[in-house]
């Protein structure tokens, strides 16, 4: 709830700062994302707030519909004047594309999700005879969820490296607010830049941003935009490809609840797959790679300290090693004197660095992997 309420705030004062600087794309945008999290908000309080938050998220998402309204008539204003008006950003301005490096083994423990990942998008490509045996489709959409700095774009990015695919990114903001009234014709553009490579996959971060529950943001754009991401998707499962190409969606939340129903459908994420905190050998291994060719005494218990680390995530374990790797380098500094990494310097960092999952967070993950296994049954 809090969080709910305090990510509102936050959007609602991005909004209005870049209202007030006069950039109206950015501003509707922020306010936009600020009824939505406070629509969510109001459905988690009793009344009578929940009324208040409710109005007041109203409020703000007719605020934003006002900001584009009024871009929508300065463009009109400019055609009509004999004016051209500016160019919608050609895709290239928001939409990255490159060729990872990284592979599903250089990704550290989740072995059993790397394997799901590997049966699932994978070896339909690299086994295309057997795929067409046990006809296996090939492409479609698949949702890594589970709480932050687990490694999900890590994830994506090895997949794309494994079947030789080009890697298209976007951030939700960049599809939405660069123009207004392009958003649709945005993801048209994203999708049909990756139908032009032989194989390629799309990854979006944060897709619940892109494709929220409907009955949770009643803006115009929101109600324009879902049905072109879902309409996409749905294409993909429908496409006849030859064995030397593919066109895989990759999406990446931490909030899964917040999608729309209508894209955890069959058709849509055909595959969901959980991403958990790392377990014991997992944390060794992130240990291990963020401590790789730094000075670190030979007493220093791993196994140990990997066990202490429980609760912590990917990135939170890349923080201590890097805290840790801070206090004998700032003594050197100072003295002149140079000594290793030691374990007290190792838990004083984990003790200064607070896990950034929480134990009530875990559980909400658990229990919504729970129901979507229990809905495929």
């Amino acid at each position: 709830m809090r969080f709910l309420v305090e990510k509102s705030a936050e959007y609602l004062e991005k909004g209005l700062q870049y209202q007030q600087s006069g950039n109206l794309n950015e501003a509707r945008y922020n306010l936009i994302k600020a009824s939505e999290f406070l629509y969510r908000a109001a459905e988690k309080t009793d009344p009578p707030l929940r009324e208040a938050r409710a109005k007041q998220a109203g409020e703000i998402l007719r605020r934003a519909d006002m900001l584009g309204q009024v871009l929508e008539d300065r463009q009109a204003s400019t055609s009509t004047r004999g004016g051209s008006a500016t160019a919608a950003p050609a895709p290239s301005e928001w939409m990255v594309m490159e060729k990872p490096g990284v592979r599903l083994d250089d990704v550290a423990g989740l072995e059993e999700v790397k394997e799901q990942i590997r049966i699932k998008m994978i070896y339909p490509f690299t086994h295309p005879r057997q795929a067409e045996r046990f006809q296996i489709k090939r492409g479609g959409g698949l949702l890594l969820y589970g709480p932050p700095g687990t490694g999900k774009t890590m994830l994506a990015k090895a997949v794309a490296s494994e079947i030789d695919a080009s890697f298209l990114t976007v951030m939700p903001s960049e599809i939405m607010s660069k123009w207004v009234g392009e958003a649709e014709q945005n993801i048209a553009k994203l999708f049909s830049a990756a139908r032009q490579q032989d194989r390629s996959i799309i990854f979006i971060d944060e897709v619940e941003s892109l494709i929220p529950k409907r009955n949770h943001n009643n803006s115009t754009v929101m109600q324009r935009v879902v049905p072109q991401i879902l309409s996409e998707m749905e294409g993909l499962s429908r496409e006849k490809r030859d064995e030397k190409k593919a066109l895989l969606f990759i999406g990446a939340t931490n909030e899964p609840w917040a999608l729309d129903n209508a894209v955890l459908r069959p058709g849509r994420f055909d595959e969901k797959i959980y991403i958990p905190l790392p377990d014991p050998k997992a944390r060794r291994q992130i240990l291990g790679l963020h401590l790789k060719g730094k000075p670190v005494a030979n007493e220093v218990p791993l196994e140990e300290l990997a066990q202490m680390l429980e609760g912590y995530s990917g990135a939170d374990i890349r923080r201590v090693c890097e805290k840790a790797s801070d206090i004998p380098f700032l003594e050197s500094v100072r003295t002149g004197e140079e000594r290793s990494i030691e374990m007290r310097d190792l838990l004083t960092a984990m003790h200064s660095v607070i896990p950034s999952v929480s134990s009530k967070m875990v559980e909400r993950f658990a229990e919504f992997s729970r129901r979507e296994s229990f809905s495929m049954v």
